[in-house]
This record gives structure tokens, C-alpha cells and sequence, in this order.
């Protein structure tokens, strides 16, 4: 159970996730013993499910063409939402290295993926090896992403 301390905790380590024990206890009011054993305790309940570094594309040998990769949100529809389905498909997807986000969701499609492509050619060989070959997909809808204006955004306290 999270109280505002943990709220507080969370809301900072959003925003940095190798802010110091000290100066993240002063931002949220409590000791640094006190602070510590509430990270701890956050990532040992899995409140803190992991912490990653956001790194910029032409860092990781991605070419820069126009500053960097092409980024797409593909939605993408099943020729039938069966749980079997749905279970194979993600697991599917999750193993795509291009595959960036997915998400299962409602309406008429039933996946939204973020797809990361050096370019427009690699897209397509991504459309074809992963969503053409496969009969499950009825139909995907690709929207390129021309520019993106905010970044990870961080969950805000209710």
C-alpha cells in the first residue's frame, strides 16, 4: 500500500531514476535511511517495475537520416479477437526487435504497436515478415510519426 511518501518517491524517480538517495529524501521530506527502504521496498513489490536509460537512436549504429529513425504507430485488427489468438500474437510481437510499445486495445483495432525502422524500405520487410505472413492479421493501418513532442511521460499522482 503507497502512501504520499511512496507518490512522491515515485513521481521523482520518474523524472530521474539515479537521483541520490540523499537529495531524493530532501525533495520528498524524509531521511535518506527512511527514503532507502522505500525504494527498496518499491522496487521489491514491483511498484518500481524497472528503470531504463533513454537513449538517443544514432547512439545505438541507427543511421541518421533526417536526425533520426522512422518511427511508426501501426494499428493493426485480427481476423478474429479469440483469447488463443490474442496470446500468440502478443507473444509474437514481443519478440520483434522493431517493435518498440504494444499495446492491446479496444475499438476496431486490437493492437497499436510503436515501431522503430531505419527506413522506409527495413518498414516494409518489417510489414511483410511480421504482419503479412501472418493469417491472423486481417488488416494494419501504419501512421508515421513526424515528430514527437514529449517523451516518457511520467504517471502523476491522483
Amino acid at each position: 500500500m503507497t502512501d504520499k511518501f511512496d507518490l512522491l518517491i515515485l513521481a521523482e524517480l520518474q523524472q530521474d531514476a539515479r537521483l541520490p538517495t540523499p537529495e531524493l529524501a530532501h525533495r520528498v521530506g524524509l531521511s535518506a535511511p527512511a527514503c532507502y527502504r522505500r525504494v527498496r521496498a518499491l522496487r521489491e513489490s514491483g511498484l518500481i517495475e524497472r528503470e531504463v536509460a533513454l537513449v538517443a537512436p544514432s547512439t545505438m549504429g541507427w543511421p541518421i537520416t533526417m536526425g533520426w529513425p522512422i518511427t511508426m504507430l501501426v494499428l493493426v485488427t485480427l481476423e478474429r479477437d479469440h483469447g488463443r489468438i490474442v496470446d500468440e500474437m502478443i507473444a509474437s510481437l514481443q519478440r520483434e526487435p522493431e517493435v518498440m510499445d504494444l499495446w492491446y486495445v479496444t475499438g476496431e483495432q486490437d493492437f497499436v504497436l510503436q515501431v522503430a525502422a531505419r527506413d522506409m524500405q527495413s518498414y516494409e520487410q518489417f510489414t511483410r515478415r511480421v504482419l503479412h505472413a501472418r493469417d491472423q492479421v486481417r488488416s494494419f493501418k501504419t501512421l508515421v510519426v513526424m515528430g514527437q513532442h514529449k517523451r516518457c511521460g511520467a504517471l502523476l499522482p491522483g
